[in-house]
């Protein structure tokens, strides 16, 4: 990994977090984009190694100026989220399923646009989705339907984007600061 440039959106917490943990120990120098400055500070004193950037990834115009100031970029991770879009059918929130599409969906659809003429040739675009798109659990047809767009985006990328790779990742329940938001008996279960 030494040598190479990461930019992990949505690295200021749980998962992306992580990967841009594990991808700075691999020796690899590591941009992290995330909307709160909190978030950022809270993450340069703990991890002064990562370079953070303060930027929206539903804004192109300030993901375009993160992937400018980095230039070449070798690996792209995005792991925007959100806590909204969970509910019953019958009483799920339209308005705050839109809201979760735009964070998470068109989110992730703007940083690729906005990255893309900064990634290497030999490239890679990782997005992450989640288990509900595919585990037909109650309450979570909403937030389903979003993360099985956000998987729908990998296959037709990554025939028209080679030779850079395009991958999801699709976790389970993971124990992080979004999963901390449910209440306890859903933790539990």
């Amino acid at each position: 990994m030494s040598g190479r440039t990461a930019l992990v959106v949505g690295g200021t917490s749980g998962i992306g977090l992580a990967t841009a943990r594990v991808l700075r120990a691999g020796g690899a120098t590591v941009h992290i984009a995330g909307r709160s400055k909190e978030r950022l500070d809270q993450v340069a004193a703990t991890d002064p190694e990562l370079i953070g950037h303060q930027a929206d990834g539903g804004d192109r115009d300030e993901i375009a100026g993160v992937a400018e100031a980095i230039g070449g970029i070798d690996w792209l991770v995005i792991t925007l989220s959100g806590s909204e879009g969970p509910g019953p059918i019958a009483d799920l929130d339209l308005a705050m399923l839109r809201r979760a599409f735009d964070a998470k969906f068109w989110g992730h659809i703007t940083t690729i646009q906005a990255v893309l003429p900064h990634l290497t040739s030999s490239g890679s675009i990782t997005l992450l989705g989640a288990i509900t798109a595919r585990a037909s659990m109650p309450g979570t047809a909403g937030i389903a339907a979003l993360n099985g767009a956000v998987e729908a985006l990998v296959k037709p990328l990554a025939v028209e984007l080679a030779p850079i790779r395009v991958n999801g990742v699709s976790p389970g329940f993971v124990d992080t600061p979004w999963s901390s938001a449910l209440p306890a008996d859903a933790r539990a279960a």
